[in-house]
């Protein structure tokens, strides 16, 4: 027998109330736009799968592990959450490399989410990003993109193209005369929208600022704003008296013939808080990254306190693995990070579990995951070991029954992805809690 979705029944009466009013509880145009009255008009929020405790996730080891012991960069690390947590003083900034898993942003937004939640007095800034719409590909929901004008894209994962690229590990080019870029930060009360709005007061253009074929120019500012060119250091800055949720910039050129290339911008502000850069390109290896020229001098820009890298299921499901391979390719992206953020924590996550075409299971990641252990242990890095998390070998399956996972065997779906994110928050918590009841100095 067939019943009616009781969420889409809800959905409807919530519908009928707001479009055709109460009796009791009149409504008026002023009304439409109060934030409370924006999200019954939103779908209904899904139960968060958090929430649902899972046979086959190994809750136990859902911790970080430090092979070498706790570093002086992780102390350092914690004893800026303290401040936070203390004076609300600093800013913790936080850059995570990845692939798809981190492309999407639902694994790092909903990690995002939950460190402004940790102390939600604390605004924290948006960080790095990229407007994959440009390129045609898929990006984070945490801003909309709108543009004009033909930009081709560059990513890391076409080793034979000699665009040079930045930390973002994409760009994108135009030969236009005139091109335009609207970046809008969303937040609460758009669409059902769940994670938090990140005002702006400085942006950072990172681009081929060698050229000086274009001219980039905010338009449609009622304020005034400060241009400030960083040639050595490859951007253009604009500083604004007022924050801003939304940017629109234009290229104009304005001599030769040559391509503007755009490679990222960084949203900042002086407010205490974190700033989590979610950086992830589709398909990309530790080659692809190790393609990117630009990737150690934009790092030292972004002056990140922990880098987090879960960089390497797409190396695992390549036929020519090679663990040793692996292992020295990781190690030299490794050494690049250090290079350009030497004070920086560390923190490596395994592999996650996935199968092969054929469904069997992918014994590439049991290689790949030692192989991360022994660089954790050699650069005193954390590990958070995702894929003993997961469940081990096989465990993907069982996602996918608890409709966790794509059919396509290595992706998770909306829920699978916040999953992870509330998983790795947890434990990053108590990695921290564990350090301020140890380590920190009693007042």
């Amino acid at each position: 027998m067939h019943t009616k979705n009781p969420y889409k029944v809800l959905g409807r009466l919530l519908l009928c109330y707001v479009l055709c009013g109460s009796a009791f509880a009149p409504l008026s145009f002023a009304a439409l736009h109060e934030p409370a009255l924006r999200l019954a008009l939103s779908p209904l929020r899904k139960k968060n799968p958090s929430e649902k405790r899972y046979s086959f996730i190994r809750y136990d080891a859902n911790q970080l592990v430090f092979p070498a012991g706790l570093s002086p960069a992780f102390q350092r690390l914690f004893a800026k959450i303290d401040s936070l947590a203390q004076h609300r003083s600093e800013k913790v900034r936080i850059v995570h490399f990845g692939g798809s898993h981190v492309q999407a942003d639902i694994w790092t937004g909903e990690i995002r989410r939950r460190l402004r939640e940790w102390f939600p007095d604390c605004e924290g800034e948006r960080g790095l990003i990229f407007p994959q719409k440009l390129i045609r590909s898929n990006g984070s929901p945490n801003f909309r993109v709108s543009y004009s004008g033909h930009w081709k894209g560059h990513r890391n994962v076409k080793l034979k193209d000699p665009t040079p690229l930045g930390v973002a590990g994409v760009a994108a080019s135009t030969a236009d005369s005139l091109a335009e870029l609207e970046i809008t930060l969303t937040g609460p009360g758009w669409l059902d929208y769940p994670y938090p709005q990140y005002a702006f007061h400085r942006v950072k253009v990172f681009h081929n600022i060698e050229s000086k074929d274009y001219e980039i120019e905010p338009v449609g500012l009622r304020q005034p704003c400060e241009r400030l060119v960083h040639e050595a250091a490859g951007y253009t800055e604009f500083r604004f008296s007022e924050s801003l949720t939304e940017l629109r910039l234009q290229f104009r050129r304005i001599s030769g013939q040559g391509p503007f290339l755009l490679r990222g911008l960084l949203l900042e502000n002086d407010a205490p808080g974190f700033s989590y850069s979610a950086i992830g390109v589709n398909g990309a290896t530790l080659r692809a990254y190790l393609h990117c020229e630009h990737l150690a001098a934009e790092l030292s820009i972004l002056s990140p306190d922990l880098v987090i890298s879960s960089i390497g299921v797409n190396d695992t499901r390549s036929r020519g693995f090679n663990a040793q391979q692996f292992e020295a390719e990781y190690e030299a992206l490794l050494q690049r990070i250090k290079s350009a953020a030497p004070h920086a924590a560390l923190l490596l996550i395994t592999n996650s579990d996935n199968l092969r075409r054929s469904k069997q299971a992918n014994a590439n990641t049991l290689a790949a995951r030692q192989a991360i252990l022994r660089l954790a242990q050699r650069y005193r890095a954390a590990v958070w070991d995702l894929f003993e998390v997961m469940g081990g070998l096989k465990s993907f399956t069982q996602w996918q029954r608890a409709h966790l996972a794509k059919r396509d065997r290595v992706h998770f779906n909306h829920d699978g992805y916040t999953l992870l994110g509330e998983l790795f928050f947890e434990a990053f918590v108590r990695a921290y809690q564990t350090y301020h009841h140890r380590f920190a100095p009693t007042h």
